[in-house]
C-alpha cells in the first residue's frame, strides 16, 4: 500500500452522506488505535487511504453495496492487514496463509506499531527488524481438534436409590402403608407443635 501523501486523495465532498462518512473514518481511526497504531498522522494517511478504497469501491458497485459506508471501511481494513500480514508470515505447514487473528497477534506479541509506528501497513518503509520479530513471535499451536464421540453411562449412586426405590415400590403396591405413614408423619408434626409451643 503506497502511503505517500502524494499518493492520498480524499473522496469528493458530498453533503448529503458527509455523517456516514465521518461515522466510517471514526470507526477506521478507532480500529487502528486499537491496532496500536499510535501515530496521528499514520492513522490519519491510512485512514485516508481505506476511505478512498471504500470510495472507489461503492463507485465501482454502485447501488448494489447494500450494506452502510462504516462496515465497508471496517472489512476494507481487515482485508488490508490480513494482505499485508500475509507478504511476511509464513504459511502453515499445511499450505495454508495466516489468517487475520493469528497475524493479529504475532502483531500484538511483537509490539510492532507501538516500536514501528510508521512501519504499520507499509510495505515501503517495513524495517528488517519489524519483519523479524513479527515471524518470531507467530504462535503455532498444537494438533488440529480430533473429534471424538462419547456414549452417555448411567450413574452409580450408590444403595440409597435402590432402598428409596424399594421402598416406594411397596407404598405404591401398598396404599394403605402409604396413607398410614402421611397420617403418621400428620401426627408427629402436630406432636413436635404442641411439644415446641408448651
Amino acid at each position: 500500500m503506497d502511503l505517500s501523501l502524494e499518493s492520498i486523495t480524499l473522496p469528493p465532498w458530498d453533503p448529503a452522506r458527509a455523517e456516514e462518512w465521518n461515522e466510517a473514518y471514526e470507526k477506521v481511526e478507532n480500529y487502528l488505535r486499537a491496532c496500536r497504531v499510535g501515530s496521528h498522522l499514520q492513522r490519519a494517511r491510512l485512514a485516508a487511504l481505506i476511505l478512498k478504497r471504500v470510495y472507489d469501491r461503492t463507485q465501482a458497485e454502485g447501488a448494489s453495496v447494500a450494506c452502510g459506508l462504516s462496515e465497508l471501511a471496517i472489512t476494507e481494513v481487515r482485508e488490508r492487514i490480513a494482505e499485508w500480514i500475509g507478504h511476511y508470515l509464513p504459511p502453515h505447514a499445511d499450505g495454508r496463509s495466516i489468517n487475520l487473528g493469528e497475524g493479529m497477534l504475532a502483531i500484538y506479541l511483537c509490539d510492532g506499531p507501538t516500536r514501528w509506528p510508521y512501519a504499520f501497513l507499509d510495505s515501503q518503509r517495513m524495517p528488517p527488524e519489524f519483519t523479524e520479530a513479527l515471524c518470531s513471535r507467530v504462535v503455532r499451536a498444537g494438533p488440529d481438534l480430533a473429534v471424538s464421540s462419547m456414549v452417555p453411562r448411567e450413574m452409580d449412586l450408590g444403595l440409597m436409590p435402590e432402598l428409596v426405590g424399594s421402598a416406594m415400590e411397596t407404598f405404591e403396591s401398598v396404599p394403605i402403608l402409604k396413607t398410614l405413614l402421611v397420617w403418621l408423619l400428620f401426627l408427629g408434626f402436630l406432636g413436635f407443635l404442641f411439644w415446641y409451643t408448651r
